[in-house]
């Protein structure tokens, strides 16, 4: 929380709890954290977490449910709770109904939570929510390391796996023989549209499989003949 706004302590870890909820931290619809522990993360007494926390209510911020504490319901006017608690409910059908008509396909990876909140107008919060809901349905799964893809793991496949395929069927028709050196990961990087770090986990595939090794000096050599070509 920066010591530097102005206004009574309860003012400023109001707009500090605004800070993180515009961030997705809590997400629209998240449960905001008890008084007790916000008293303890700032430091304060229950008293000025209270304070806090009623500031946000009457910004319709969150809202107290009995029994469970408060819920965030996004920014806005009071009234505005539900359209904004429901936000990953409309980014979730309209995956659903992008996936149903082909445009995404199985194994097929999604945007990153980055490019879908900016795509969406929202928080990275509430797109992960809406992933979380999709995965819940078996309609997409999360692949470690890689992302979401849609119909799960089994079907997954990066543009990595692309670049490493289509670099393994130029080692196989001839276009590069063994022993010779491939293009850098610049030059490849332009020629598949992809960045560089897609470039070198498809190197890393390949090295993996011994079809390239890494030679100082030289760059990428091709070590040996796809299996089966």
């Amino acid at each position: 929380m920066s010591k530097a706004t102005d206004g009574p302590t309860y003012v400023r870890i109001a707009e500090d709890i605004r800070s993180r909820i515009r961030d997705g931290d809590p997400p629209a619809g998240g449960m905001l954290p008890s008084e007790a522990d916000l008293a303890r993360t700032y430091g304060v007494a229950r008293g000025t977490v209270r304070q806090a926390v009623a500031e946000l209510e009457r910004a319709g911020l969150v809202a107290s449910e009995a029994g469970r504490g408060r819920r965030v319901v996004g920014e806005g006017p009071p009234g505005a709770g539900r359209a904004a608690s429901t936000q990953y409910e409309t980014i979730a059908e309209a995956l659903r109904k992008r996936i149903a008509n082909g445009e995404l396909v199985p194994g097929q990876q999604l945007p990153g939570e980055v490019v879908a909140a900016e795509e969406y107008g929202v928080s990275k919060g509430t797109v992960r929510q809406a992933f979380q809901l999709l995965a819940s349905e078996g309609v997409i799964a999360s692949v470690h390391g890689k992302g979401w893809f849609v119909g799960g793991p089994s079907h997954a496949r990066t543009r990595a796996d692309d670049v490493a395929a289509a670099l393994r069927q130029d080692i196989a028709g001839g276009k590069f023989a063994v022993g010779a050196v491939l293009p850098g990961e610049n030059a490849l990087a332009q020629e598949q549209g992809v960045g560089r770090i897609t470039v070198r986990r498809a190197f890393a595939l390949l090295e993996a499989e011994g079809i390239v090794e890494k030679r100082a000096g030289r760059g990428r050599v091709v070590k040996t003949q796809p299996k089966g070509s």
